[in-house]
């Protein structure tokens, strides 16, 4: 770890100590979101298709199916993306997870080792997720939008500061190893990271700072009527590295995502 990201999760970790739900009210014109609040759920943004087709009600798969579904992203070329990658990044974590974290795709980093979240932004997750939730990355499940590195230039994966984001269309080929990953998985809540992700799960047209501090329901059916799975839009992790004033923010979702977790239990 880096000075940089050394001192920005200690700041980080520091902050959200001082920040219990028993100590003073947060400064003036700033308002606490209740971390128990689940306000109803809008609709999709008008003239935007659901995220993904609904799944068979019938179909429900294991965690024993995770491995087969991981060589198959292995394997895919269903897009550009799966011609200039280094590595598939399916995912990892706990197929039991109660709550998955998802990103828009892979960078550098995750291209060369084949695991998300393992760079800076990675790393900080890694500290939010103990500091705020008690939990390692062991206890929870990470992945992305697509699995393999969106690139400016395809024909260099060597080169730093070559990510883009992902295309409509290298999304719609990618999502469903995502929804399959969910339903092997069965968590209780979702947790999108940045707005890109945040608008692919949500289908919605709205940025994370307008979407974020409010609990929704995951617009697709993946195990039938009556058991949605919770969607709490955050930050991504780079944009704390870049903008410290996000903290608090990101305290207060993670404190939403805290309370449905316990309740869960």
């Amino acid at each position: 770890m880096n000075r940089e990201l050394a001192e920005a999760a200690r700041d980080l970790a520091a902050y959200l100590r001082s920040l219990d739900e028993n100590l003073a009210e947060p400064p003036a014109g700033v308002k606490r979101t209740p971390a128990v609040a689940v306000p109803a759920v809008p609709e999709p943004a008008a003239g935007r298709p659901a995220p993904a087709a609904e799944a068979p009600k019938t179909m429900t798969l294991s965690p024993a199916d995770m491995d087969q579904l991981a060589e198959k992203v292995k394997a895919c070329r269903k897009c550009g993306l799966g011609h200039a990658r280094l590595n598939a990044v399916f995912g990892v974590g706990s197929y039991k997870a109660k709550v998955v974290f998802v990103g828009e795709g892979p960078g550098f980093q995750e291209d060369h080792q084949g695991e998300p979240f393992v760079g800076r932004s990675g790393q900080l997750l890694d500290k939010i997720l103990e500091t705020v939730l008690g939990l390692k990355r062991s206890d929870v499940y990470i992945a992305n939008i697509v699995k393999c590195h969106p690139m400016k230039n395809p024909e260099s994966p060597e080169s730093h500061g070559n990510d883009r984001p992902p295309t409509p269309e290298e999304i719609s080929a990618c999502r469903p190893y995502l929804d399959e990953q969910l339903r092997a998985i069965k968590p209780l809540c979702i947790v999108t990271l940045g707005s890109v992700a945040t608008k692919v799960l949500l289908g919605t047209d709205k940025g994370i700072s307008t979407v974020r501090g409010k609990v929704y329901d995951y617009p697709v059916e993946l195990f039938g009527p009556g058991h949605p799975i919770k969607v709490i839009p955050t930050y991504h992790p780079a944009a704390l590295l870049r903008n410290p004033n996000l903290k608090r923010d990101t305290w207060e979702d993670m404190k939403m995502l805290k309370a449905i977790l316990d309740k869960g239990e």
